[in-house]
């Protein structure tokens, strides 16, 4: 039984050595990550291999294995196009279209090219005659892994010295060169001729031309912009930072008289000043140490501004044009630590530096640049689409938005491990509204942390009473007949293991709104509705984290929730939404979608009715 494997492997392995397939791995590797492109090959594989096994000749009866070749032909032509294609803008406010992913890709793109392949015909042949075929088509399909994981090594390699856009033109070559030699060896000799291959060459050629002259002139474009943006960063880091100095500055009142550059701020206003003009600041202070750095600046302040010098630091990474910022850098420094760090290799070694010299100053610093990130780089989503649980990055630890259901807590846990959180990094828990889809495992989580729980007052009693309120109705039929079968299932009746943790409690009201919208660098939005006690979340002026206000999936209709306690209420919190400044809605059931999409269903809300559902 092993040795048929074995034999099956070592066949295979041979055999594709330095063939089409090895190579079209290494051209994949270059575009998609390993681990998919392995997974492709052996899904493809498998297919292509197992299909021999179960049907042997008879898929050549069925099908021509000429019309096959020929199709494999014409697919690694368009995997040559695709390859030239230019990479979409991205747009985030545009739902992803469907597409095949990497290894769908891959694993099509072997399963086509192997038909009535060599391999193909090997395992053919193989599984003929075997005591057991299932081991022969385990070594056939190894075979291929083994094979094409060579050729991404070499791939990797390749890639590490080849510019990305020779990388294109590489994977293209090599995939335009199958598929033509496939063509060439398939079609039959009629259309060979010059009065048929000339034309289809010459169209193929220009369009070729044409997608090169895209993907060149798109790659011109975007260094150009990329130095723009680049220089225009600066220059606004240069007139934040020139605000944020004045400030700093503790003026003639302090000092009688300025001392320029003889003080950490008066260098690094002289720096700022020489980079705006364009100049080398250098020529204008050969001092680079102030002998008063020991004043009492306000330090909150100074700490502020170098955290904006190390985001754009790391944002740039541009030494030749961070010579200013470096030595504004240092300056902020010698306020805040009595020394410059002269090195900087990356973030991660600076703040290594620094907690050498004040482990509570590294520990802040650390903090303040997780929230300068882009907030999509803050966010996770550790539930599913069915119901989504929010994790956002805070400059300690993480807010925590909903829970979910009961039965989600394992998973959940399962989806911190691989993320490296512990559950005890959560220091605030955000509560939309008191539904159990939404506090299911709240007690196992105030159990085994020590977060508090921001809510609405009235979901206080809400959760101590255990149940789902029943007020209103389904938004639709459509709504209405779902929760029917809901019921039928076991979940009609709502209810969830009722919450009692007064002291854990942070109720958003009049008083604490303002402070727990500093500490969570976020706007607290009412809307009622959906529910009486129904809260949201804006961040950044970008996204709404609006609870259950909007849905995106069935069983909603144009967004809207499918279950509503107050019909004019919610229109209002609808109307709300549409008004606020921010992009994207990250609802608590389906998909993120964008503001736009709230805004075009507005008049659709004139239709809804409600819907009651009777309970004992």
């Amino acid at each position: 039984m092993i040795q048929e494997m074995i034999r099956a492997f070592l066949l295979i392995f041979v055999a594709e050595m330095g063939d089409k397939t090895q190579i079209l791995a290494m051209a994949f590797a270059t575009r998609f990550p390993v681990g998919k492109v392995l997974l492709g090959i052996g899904l493809g594989a498998f297919l292509n291999h197992g299909l021999a096994v179960l049907l042997g000749s008879y898929l050549s009866q069925l099908v021509p294995i000429n019309t096959i070749q020929m199709i494999a032909g014409a697919a690694f032509v368009g995997f040559a196009l695709w390859t030239l294609k230019p990479e979409p803008e991205e747009d985030e406010e545009k739902e992803t279209r469907f597409q095949f992913g990497p290894t769908a890709t891959v694993a099509l793109a072997f399963f086509i090219g192997e038909l009535g392949d060599k391999t193909q015909l090997t395992a053919i042949t193989l599984a003929a005659d075997a005591g057991y075929p299932l081991m022969i088509l385990a070594g056939t399909v190894s075979g291929m892994i083994a094979t094409g994981a060579l050729g991404i090594i070499i791939g990797k390699k390749l890639g590490d010295k080849i510019p990305e856009l020779g990388i294109k033109f590489l994977a293209a070559s090599i995939f335009m060169f199958f598929g033509l030699q496939k063509l060439y060896q398939t079609v039959p000799a009629q259309y060979l001729s010059p009065a048929y291959a000339a034309p289809f060459l010459c169209i193929l050629a220009a369009i070729v031309a044409w997608m090169v002259f895209l993907l060149v002139r798109r790659r011109r474009d975007g260094l150009r912009s990329d130095f723009a943006a680049k220089a225009k960063m600066l220059h606004d880091y240069y007139l934040h930072l020139k605000d944020d100095l004045d400030q700093i500055c503790l003026g003639s009142e302090y000092c009688c008289s300025c001392e320029g550059d003889q003080c950490a701020v008066g260098m690094s206003k002289a720096i700022l000043q020489a980079a705006l003009a364009e100049q080398d600041s250098r020529e204008e202070s050969r001092n680079d140490g102030p002998t008063h750095w020991d004043k009492p600046f306000t330090k909150e302040a100074v700490l502020d501004s170098l955290v904006d010098t190390l985001w754009l630091i790391s944002t740039i990474r541009d030494e030749d044009r961070l010579t200013s910022a470096h030595r504004i850098r240092n300056q902020l420094e010698t306020i805040l630590l009595g020394r410059a760090i002269e090195e900087f290799g990356d973030l991660a070694s600076y703040i290594e530096s620094v907690k050498e010299r004040d482990a509570g100053l590294a520990r802040k610093i650390g903090g303040m640049l997780r929230m300068r990130k882009p907030f999509e780089e803050r966010l996770l989503n550790v539930g599913n689409r069915i119901s989504n649980i929010y994790l956002v990055e805070l400059q300690e630890g993480y807010l925590l938005i909903d829970t979910g259901y009961p039965e989600q807590f394992e998973r959940f846990e399962k989806a911190l491990r691989k993320k490296n959180i512990a559950l005890d990094d959560i220091k605030y828990i955000f509560i939309t509204h008191a539904h159990d889809d939404h506090v299911g495992f709240l007690n196992r989580l105030l159990e085994r942390t020590h977060a508090k729980v921001i809510l609405h007052p009235e979901t206080i009693g809400r959760m101590e009473a255990g149940q789902n309120a029943f007020r209103g109705g389904c938004s639709s039929r459509l709504a209405w007949f779902f929760c029917q079968l809901m019921k039928l299932f076991g979940k009609g009746d709502h209810r969830f293991e009722p919450v009692e943790a007064s002291d854990r409690y942070i109720p958003v009201t009049g008083n604490t709104q303002q402070e727990i919208e500093k500490m969570l660098s976020a706007r607290i939005v009412f809307l009622p509705g959906h529910t009486a006690d129904s809260i949201g979340l804006l961040f950044d002026s970008k996204a709404l984290f609006c609870g259950d206000a909007a849905m995106n999936g069935f069983p909603s209709r144009n967004h809207v929730i499918i279950w509503i306690e107050d019909l004019d209420a919610y229109k209002a919190s609808w109307e709300k939404m549409t008004e606020m400044n921010f992009q994207k809605v990250y609802p608590s059931h389906g998909k993120p979608f964008a503001k736009e999409e709230l805004v075009r269903h507005t008049e659709r809300l004139e239709k809804i009715r409600l819907y009651p559902l009777r309970h004992a």
